[in-house]
């Protein structure tokens, strides 16, 4: 197994007993050290307490199997952001009942020419996205979106 699937797995099991959601992983190098940046997420919102409590149970956990065998490395543990675009599935489902911009390949039947809907998103399936334009309800294909992210709102 190598570096990122042993981190990426041992990140899963601490996000998960915290109530949430992995996001992603990155890895990469800052002078001597390596940087562990690892993105949570749940429906509600992250806090600090949340990225505290991942921070320490993975700390704990990347040293006792010493995973990163002896080398030097900062672990940072944050949310991934509002603007970040969706990467899975859980993605979607995380934010539903929130606006989101989407953006698709080629114009998606029932929204004329367009490629870049704002609606809100009202169902996520295994190969499509309800998305609700203005008080009517469309299916978008999930092999036709380029980018979704959450359409940030002031009010």
């Amino acid at each position: 197994m190598d570096l990122i699937q042993n981190i990426t797995q041992l990140a899963v099991k601490v996000a998960e007993s915290a109530g949430l959601d992995l996001v992603d992983v990155e890895i990469f190098r800052a002078g001597k050290r390596r940087v562990l940046r690892i993105y949570v997420g749940k429906r509600d919102g992250v806090n600090v307490d949340d990225c505290a409590k991942v921070s320490r149970d993975l700390g704990t956990l990347l040293d006792a199997d010493n995973v990163m065998q002896d080398e030097n490395y900062i672990l940072e543990v944050s949310s991934p952001g509002l603007d970040r675009p969706f990467k899975t599935i859980k993605d979607y489902r995380r934010n539903l009942g929130r606006f989101v911009r989407v953006s698709t390949r080629e114009p998606v039947e029932g929204f004329g020419n367009k490629k870049i809907m704002v609606g809100k998103l009202e169902g996520v399936g295994e190969t499509s996205i309800t998305l609700d334009t203005d008080g009517t309800t469309r299916s978008i294909p999930l092999d036709l979106i380029l980018q979704a992210k959450v359409d940030v709102r002031l009010t």
